[in-house]
């Protein structure tokens, strides 16, 4: 006979007082909603949307039809041999908890900032796009001009960063009002996300146009030839240097950005473990089934946009004469999808599916938000970072971490401003290659870990047998790849002083401070002691409930 609903919640908060502490969060998310979020965070209508005339700049339609399968093969070894670990240490921090316990408190320490520093990106990289998006094809749709140009401050802020700053504002008050309300909006996430993309497929197939790009779905053709490089003939001409003659095929690599961002944040179910019933198998089918799923869906999406392709001419001239019609230098408008859609299907049901796509965007950046603030308020529960005494305080109405949200939302937009001050039109390109490397670099981490240590397998119960092992180096060895493929300074990503910034200030905060003062994962007190600090959640709860 089964166990019950409460049976298994019990389980997982003797799982939680095993670990060292105190089920302080509202635990309530079941397996699909744990899925969800995961999913909405990959969100294949924002990833392979936003760069999906990157990818042609860099490969032309063989970015997806050969990049996209070839990225979903490693990333699901990395997902696979992510989700065996989060089987074992079902708690909020995932990553930084898995390090620290596999090793010791400085692996824990490394980890945890570079996928803090992974998640403010992504969360910047995430909600900049589909303010851009919202602007695009619904703000200007009502008010008329274009926003997204419109300068507050010159060179500062834009149209684009106050719609984001609006946007993080209410998926702020959505995520502090409860993960109840989160849960149900990643749910019809989920099903938002598929019923466009079927819309799309099926629209496309019955009333789309022939192609006239003059692509070969399989052949490397960089598509950029008079932008900020010239990607023409296998020479580059950098913004920032002289001219690199490379061979055609690293192209084809740097194009496997725009898959390889897409496929970002579904360690967002080991981060909302301790609010998911069942957490120990719900987290690991989560973080493998978000990418599984997320693989075939957006495969046959850009498919489908691929094989209907119209001139690319206006979006890739022979020369820059009109910046409003061209995506040189900024590759991340989203551009081409919308000049597909709306050559298939005409300006008002075009402009209106890109609309969908615009709220499927905005449904991302709030499942984002909560994973990210969950991660923070992990580390922070450890002392990790300044400010953890402020950072870890948990909601008593709520249950929900509402100060490590808002630090992460106030930092996320900051962050995007500053990259835009820097990067202008390559703002979306700089946050979203910084955001791959570190939340891969977090990931390599804990995967390598994982291959050469042995302790906690005994507590998984998710396991790939015998291919644990040949899995995990698969997926350590395409991590150290993209890390040198994406700091490479393409597009005007100038994204790499920041990372070697980053990483210099992390080295002197740790050896100054950190190497000695941070004593890593700590236990909150006896399995008595936590169920007491529980039980004031809960008279906390009803008091107010009462009031």
């Amino acid at each position: 006979m089964g166990r019950s609903r409460e049976d298994v919640i019990q389980q997982d908060v003797h799982d939680l007082h095993r670990l060292g502490y105190a089920q302080e969060l509202f635990r309530s998310m079941g397996g699909f909603s744990n899925f969800a979020i995961s999913f909405s965070i990959i969100s294949i209508l924002t990833g392979a949307v936003i760069l999906y005339d990157y990818g042609l700049a860099w490969a032309g339609k063989a970015a997806v039809t050969l990049g996209w399968p070839l990225i979903t093969v490693f990333v699901l070894c990395i997902a696979a041999s992510m989700s065996e670990i989060a089987s074992a240490y079902p708690t909020a921090g995932g990553l930084y908890y898995w390090a620290s316990k596999m090793k010791n408190k400085a692996w824990g320490w490394w980890t945890a900032w570079f996928n803090l520093l992974g998640q403010f990106a992504i969360v910047a990289g995430i909600d900049y796009a589909a303010a851009g998006f919202i602007n695009a094809t619904i703000v200007d749709r009502l008010f008329g001009g274009t926003f997204n140009t419109y300068e507050l401050v010159p060179h500062l802020l834009n149209g684009q960063l106050i719609t984001m700053g609006v946007l993080l504002l209410v998926q702020l008050a959505m995520n502090i009002a409860g993960i109840n309300l989160v849960a149900l909006l990643n749910q019809v996430s989920v099903w938002w996300h598929i019923v466009i993309v079927a819309v799309v497929v099926l629209l496309v197939g019955l009333l789309g146009k022939a192609d006239t790009s003059g692509l070969d779905l399989f052949k490397v053709t960089p598509l950029d030839t008079a932008g900020s490089w010239n990607n023409d003939l296998g020479v580059v001409n950098l913004q920032y240097g002289p001219a690199i003659s490379y061979p055609i095929v690293l192209a084809f690599f740097f194009s496997l950005l725009q898959a390889n961002w897409t496929y970002t944040g579904y360690d967002a179910s080991a981060h909302v473990a301790e609010e998911t019933i069942g957490a120990r198998v719900a987290s690991a089918w989560g973080v493998f089934l978000s990418v599984a799923v997320s693989a075939v869906v957006g495969y046959v999406f850009l498919m489908a946009l691929s094989l209907h392709t119209p001139s690319l001419a206006q979006l890739f001239p022979a020369s820059l004469d009109d910046a409003s019609t061209y995506s040189q230098y900024y590759f991340g408008g989203g551009v081409a999808v919308i000049s597909i859609l709306v050559y298939n299907l005409g300006d008002f049901l075009g402009n209106l599916l890109s609309a969908g796509i615009a709220v499927a965007m905005a449904f991302c950046g709030l499942s984002s938000v909560a994973a990210a603030g969950r991660m923070l308020f992990a580390f922070s529960r450890d002392d990790g970072l300044p400010g953890s005494s402020w950072l870890k305080k948990v909601s008593h109405r709520y249950r929900t971490p509402g100060n490590a949200l808002t630090a992460i939302a106030v930092v996320s937009w900051l962050f995007t401003v500053a990259a835009f001050y820097v990067g202008t039109g390559t703002a979306v390109i700089i946050v979203t290659a910084i955001s791959t490397i570190f939340l891969y670099a977090a990931y390599g981490i804990v995967i390598y870990l994982g291959a050469t240590t042995t302790d906690w397998l005994k507590e998984r119960v998710w396991s790939l047998g015998r291919w644990s092992k040949p899995i995990a180096w698969v997926a350590v060895f395409w991590v150290i790849v993209l890390m040198i493929l994406f700091s490479f300074p393409t597009s005007g990503n100038i994204s790499w002083p920041f990372m070697i910034g980053a990483v210099v200030l992390l080295l002197v905060y740790y050896f100054a401070w950190a190497r000695n003062r941070f004593k890593g994962p700590r236990v909150m007190g006896a399995e008595s002691e936590l169920t007491e600090l529980e039980k004031e959640f809960q008279h906390a709860a009803e008091e107010l409930a009462g009031a």
